[in-house]
């Protein structure tokens, strides 16, 4: 039956809604081959596939145009009017209601607002920013606000269960500011306030999902009203549907509670109408109707995790536990369906993570039974003490899980990209069959294929440049032939975003490293070096490198240093009369060469640098983001380079200047751009060399 259901409907629709919203060359190929395998397995099977395809596609097309249009109606704007549904504890962040749109707000300092004020906001859009995970939470746009004022209340059903949410996050954070917010989390998925070293801890131990709301809250929800209300069938469905209703919207519409929801939903009318559905159906008809209401849902890695892991439980969890107890098997199977997300997320994970999920499992669901009461009884009383009990656990189980991850270890797995994903689950999907069928031969070539592709699928040898997009500002990660590691710089961090935390870190992880051999800051200008505590903070930096630098704990490089790591050079060049220039001129240019391969960063270096260095470089990346001010046909004479690469972001100051790029285009030199191209990555074997972009 999941086998019908997953070829007939849920690839197809799912790989409609990818077409349209993420471009059809790579993706039409995999259609294609995705269609000849099904013709294969079974020919009526492709007027389904056919269907369900240009379905996604139509689902695509309009959620797409929905949050579009919103946005280039609100994108000019610098006034908003909303209702407050959700506010930040420091009072710094909100998100608000207005008309058919919902933004997300940045203040300078502390707002003196509360949950369900009508307030008018002045500030302006941030355009710098992935908007397909903004879309992906409900959200039409992110607003960096610099004046507000409240010009009245609102009130009724919703907003009061808002504010009920905002009033008992705020207690529980000012009894006990570790566990207050983490006990919030676990009672309504809201981690607003979470210190950012336990979320590491959540993370890196791969039990993130203890903070969310899930099936197991509402199946306790659920249980709870149906014992209450035993005695009469009637009352017990009506106060289900409302006590789930009400826990829902307490969890902010997660989307994790809300699949959690229309699943209880959809089994509870078919116990109505004495119908026992399958379980894959109920997941998967909840899935369809989420994505069908918001597309974007594929980008948000909760929703991600939430369904794969409700899956894996359904499908894996009845055979392991013909082999395993019971209580082994359902985070096994959870870790099981998760484990390439996670690892196609982080590039990493805990090689503890079953142990310790199998060791919290018990304690987490006691914590979860008695906080969900002790959160009902606060409530109905008011009455902080009764919160105390749970805040003291919560403390007790936050200190454990420290003490367990100094014992953490973390496998690291590199590049795991989508195609192992397919491959991953295609292995899995045939275990189950080998195991529920007992017949092995028709699969054993699956099972070979898998071993063969994932244990060799990165055998190449070769020098990787990946220039991250970080908006406007830059980030060069550079991964040698053996392994080795070079950082230049970080991105900027502004209020309420550090490119560092959400970009750089997580990239550098993903691509299976946790340590910088090099780390090099250009200049101390915020948009190449805001991130530096956090990458100090978070990943083994080995040694620390800047030209005059303004701190201890970075050796100083001069004009005419070298650095050699595995064979790759970088050989410093800086103007020697910087020090009474303006910080722009403060900066490094590496001049880089592996083997027969040169390529030259140059950072924010303006033309009194930039002209007097010359050379054949195969990459150039373009100084100060393509400014007018930094390169011109002189400079693009002496350099003589084949491809051109800017860092620059959306909000991008008017650079490239339409004059560089006009030159450029002049000389037939091919350029990429990180707000229009992403992450560029540049591969060489010491000769010749390939770009890779992620759009």
């Amino acid at each position: 039956m999941f086998k019908s259901i997953i070829f007939k409907f849920i690839i197809p629709y799912l790989i409609g809604l990818v077409i349209y919203l993420e471009g059809i060359n790579f993706y039409t190929s995999a259609t294609l081959v995705a269609l000849f395998l099904i013709y294969l397995y079974k020919r009526q099977n492709i007027n389904y596939f056919l269907l369900f395809l240009i379905l996604g596609l139509y689902i695509g097309y309009t959620s797409f145009n929905f949050y579009n249009d919103r946005f280039l109606k609100l994108k000019d704007s610098n006034t908003f009017k909303g209702i407050v549904l959700k506010l930040s504890i420091d009072k710094r962040n909100c998100i608000i209601k207005e008309r058919d749109c919902k933004l997300y707000l940045y203040f300078d300092k502390s707002a003196e607002i509360n949950v369900g004020d009508e307030i008018v906001v002045y500030g302006e859009i941030i355009k710098d920013i992935d908007m397909k995970k903004v879309y992906s939470r409900n959200l039409n746009a992110y607003v960096k606000s610099n004046k507000y004022k409240v010009i009245g209340k609102k009130s009724g059903f919703i907003i009061y269960i808002y504010k009920i949410h905002d009033k008992l996050k705020r207690e529980m954070y000012k009894i006990d500011k570790i566990s207050g917010p983490f006990i919030s989390g676990l009672v309504t998925g809201d981690i607003d306030g979470i210190d950012s070293e336990i979320k590491s801890l959540l993370n890196d131990l791969n039990i993130s999902h203890i903070v969310v709301v899930s099936g197991a809250h509402l199946g306790i929800l659920a249980l709870f009203v149906m014992i209450v209300f035993a005695f009469n069938f009637k009352l017990r469905y009506i106060f289900l549907l409302l006590f789930t209703t009400c826990y829902v919207i307490l969890a902010n519409f997660n989307p994790s509670a809300v699949r959690a929801y229309i699943m209880l939903l959809l089994t509870v009318f078919a116990q109505t109408l004495k119908k026992y559905p399958n379980k894959i159906n109920i997941l998967f008809t909840a899935t369809f109707m989420m994505i069908a209401y918001n597309a974007f849902l594929i980008y948000d890695l909760g929703f991600i995790l939430s369904i794969s892991s409700t899956f894996g439980i359904i499908l894996l969890s009845p055979i392991i536990s013909t082999k395993l107890s019971n209580k082994l098997s359902v985070p096994i199977s959870a870790f099981l369906f998760t484990l390439p997300i996670v690892l196609y997320i982080n590039g990493r994970f805990s090689l503890i993570s079953i142990p310790i999920n199998m060791l919290i499992a018990g304690l987490v669901s006691i914590l979860t039974i008695t906080s969900l009461i002790s959160v009902l009884l606060y409530i109905l009383f008011n009455y902080n003490p009764l919160l105390l009990p749970i805040l003291f656990c919560g403390r007790l189980l936050v200190n454990l899980l420290k003490i367990i991850q100094k014992f953490n270890i973390e496998f690291f797995v590199g590049n795991f990209n989508l195609i192992l994903v397919i491959i991953y689950y295609v292995f899995i999907l045939t275990l189950f069959n080998i195991i529920r069928t007992n017949r092995i031969s028709k699969y054993a070539i699956s099972i070979v294929l898998f071993i063969l592709v994932f244990f060799n699928f990165n055998f190449k040898h070769e020098l990787t440049i990946n220039f991250i997009d970080v908006g406007q500002g830059d980030c060069i990660f550079i991964e040698t032939p053996n392994k080795k590691t070079i950082l230049i710089d970080t991105g900027a961090k502004f209020e309420g975003y550090n490119m560092a935390e959400k970009r750089v870190v997580p990239y550098i992880k993903r691509r299976g490293y946790n340590k910088i051999d090099v780390f090099i800051i250009t200049h101390f200008h915020n948009d190449h070096a805001g991130g530096i505590e956090y990458i100090l903070k978070n990943l083994n930096v080995k040694n620390k490198y800047a030209f005059m630098p303004n701190r201890d704990d970075f050796l100083d490089l001069k004009n005419r240093d070298k650095i050699i790591i595995d064979n790759v050079e970088l050989n410093v060049i800086t103007n020697e009369k910087a020090m009474n220039m303006e910080s722009n001129e403060k900066c490094i240019v590496l001049s880089c060469k592996y083997k027969e391969f040169d390529f030259l960063l140059t950072a924010d270096a303006d033309l009194n640098l930039m002209t007097n260095i010359s050379g054949e470089y195969e990459i150039l990346k373009m100084p100060h983001h393509g400014s007018k001010y930094s390169f011109n046909e002189k400079v693009l004479e002496k350099l003589k380079t084949q491809t051109c690469i800017f860092t620059v972001g959306r909000n991008n100051f008017g650079h490239p200047s339409k004059e560089v790029i006009d030159l450029l285009e002049k000389n037939n030199i091919k350029y990429y751009r990180t707000d229009l191209d992403g992450n560029i990555q540049v591969t060489s074997n010491g000769k010749k060399y390939k770009i890779i972009t992620q759009k």
